[in-house]
């Protein structure tokens, strides 16, 4: 084995290494985006009943990332009535900016059935992030692959001329033997 069957080899193993773990982040973010997209469709289709509520505060969430950077998000609180029941929701998603104001009428869906399932009208930024997410994951599975064939395609093409040689060197050494 020479140098360059070696460097090879370890091309070879590394191009699988780093495919398999991108294959499993694009895989990771593709199946998030996908839950997304099937819990806010799943919300569509249970939550039927409407009702109209009031932002009644703003939270602020605050977080450090991991280079000590400051990140704050504003979510809404909406207070709205079903029936005889007064409901106040923190909402899920906030934004880096507050969307909404203290006092903004709101129009929420929610399931008759489970009063605490429950979407905003006209908020997009689920659906939008989930199809981020979706997109995001498949670019980066379709990216790998693309990279992963080519690597290997380059490696196959090595793997051809280093078998060609060695042929051609051993055809030369070995003398050729009549057989009587």
């Amino acid at each position: 084995m020479n140098l360059k069957e070696i460097n090879m080899n370890d091309t070879l193993i590394f191009v699988i290494i780093i495919s398999g773990i991108s294959i499993l982040l694009g895989t990771i973010f593709l199946l998030i985006g996908i839950a997304m997209l099937s819990n806010r469709k799943k919300k569509e289709i249970n939550c039927t009943s409407s009702t109209y509520g009031k932002v009644t505060d703003i939270v602020k969430h605050e977080r450090y990332d991991s280079d000590g950077n400051h990140r704050s998000s504003w979510h809404p609180v909406f207070e709205y009535n079903i029936g005889d029941f007064k409901f106040i929701k923190e909402y899920p998603y906030g934004s880096s900016q507050s969307k909404y104001a203290i006092g903004q009428d709101v129009e929420i869906y929610y399931n008759p059935e489970n009063y605490n399932e429950y979407y905003i009208a006209g908020d997009t930024f689920p659906k939008t992030l989930s199809i981020i997410f979706t997109i995001v994951g498949i670019c980066i599975i379709i990216i790998d692959i693309v990279i992963a064939v080519t690597m290997l395609q380059i490696n196959w093409n090595n793997s051809l001329e280093i078998i060609t040689n060695v042929y051609t060197y051993n055809k030369k050494r070995v003398p050729s033997v009549a057989l009587q």
